[in-house]
């Protein structure tokens, strides 16, 4: 099937303006919350903004005071061969965005999530002059390290923490997953497994906690899910346990990069994909489109992960108050590796 991508225009307050028969600086004041406008006014002006599908723009309000800012980027190590290639994009994407606004950016690294390492971060980054953190915090321990910490800078976070309450930017991830597991099962399978990515990792967890809950809620038996730790070798490994059994015709891998050695792995034991086996990812990482067959995966838009990032600090360095949190769309590319169930029991070659 090929993909169609559509335009998103968003609505302006030029728009809305227009649509309300008021000035934009009027229209300006209402989306702010603003008071001193008299009610009936007030009233069209929301009016128009419910049927435009109006959003303010978190990036225009935080420059509205027109200074120059510095960003500061929290990662783990990038030679960490279990960090995934979504966390690559979401760095890329935090990059290009701060870019396109003209701020700068300064990154630090850290090996383990530990108080002492992160806040050793935090402090550099803000001697090297930045405005606030962005920071990505993928562990499990992650929620007590931030409570922790002891910093004025603004801080957003790119990952969902349960148990912490700061800013934080991050797709629903339980959501997706439970759509991949409900597109597979809308294609016949009996039920879907799972290759999980490394359990100390919160997207890990929230994935494995989706494909659980949409499983149970459709009345499907929930397999024994087996660990990766994203890398293609892993999902290989175990793939070759999954080509085993004949009875698996639907496997979700956690990334595409463990999706990719899965359908390496059944491919090898004679199982086809998607004839005897449907095979879908997550993250849409590059090239994803190129496996053989093209891979069906879950996308989410990096460059509006780095934007609403961006935005979202920026908002707290003027003084504003950033959204708890803002969770980003996500979107299931359907491709070639996942079909129909097959309708009768597979033989595996002697």
């Amino acid at each position: 099937m090929t993909e169609k991508r559509v335009p998103v225009v968003r609505a302006t307050l030029t728009d809305v303006a227009k649509a309300a028969g008021v000035s934009r600086q009027t229209a300006s004041r209402v989306a702010r919350g603003g008071a001193n406008v008299n009610a009936r006014t007030a009233a069209r002006v929301r009016r128009a903004i419910k049927s435009l599908g109006y959003r303010p723009d978190p990036i225009a309000r935080a420059l509205s005071v027109g200074r120059g800012l510095s960003v500061g980027l929290l990662t783990h190590q990038l030679t960490d061969r279990q960090m995934g290639l979504g966390a690559i994009s979401i760095m890329i994407g935090v990059e290009q965005a701060a870019a396109e606004l003209g701020l700068g950016v300064s990154v630090a690294t850290f090996a383990t999530f530990d108080r002492a390492t992160v806040q050793g971060g935090i402090d550099r980054l803000a001697r090297a002059g930045c405005d606030g953190v962005i920071f990505m915090a993928p562990w499990v321990s992650a929620a007590k390290t931030l409570r922790a910490l002891d910093t004025s800078l603004p801080m957003v976070s790119t990952s969902e923490v349960p148990e912490y309450d700061g800013p934080a930017v991050h797709a629903d991830a339980r959501r997706a997953a439970g759509d991949v597991v409900d597109h597979l099962l809308s294609l016949g399978h009996a039920t879907v497994h799972h290759v999980a990515g490394p359990l100390n990792w919160i997207s890990s967890q929230l994935r494995l906690a989706g494909w659980e809950s949409a499983l149970r809620r459709a009345g499907a038996e929930v397999p024994q899910s087996l660990a990766g730790d994203w890398t293609a070798g892993s999902g290989y490994e175990a793939g070759r346990q999954l080509a085993l059994d004949p009875s698996v015709t639907a496997i979700f891998a956690a990334n595409d990069e463990m999706a990719l050695g899965v359908v390496h792995a059944l491919t090898e034991s004679g199982r086809r994909v998607p004839e005897d086996v449907s095979v879908v990812g997550f993250d849409d990482a590059p090239g994803s489109d190129h496996f053989r067959p093209p891979l069906t995966t879950v996308r989410v838009d990096d460059a509006e992960y780095g934007r609403q990032a961006v935005a979202q600090l920026m908002l707290q360095v003027n003084g504003e108050t950033a959204a708890p949190a803002t969770i980003l769309p996500h979107q299931l590319i359907i491709r070639a590796s996942a079909a129909r169930s097959p309708r009768r029991a597979h033989r595996l070659p002697r």
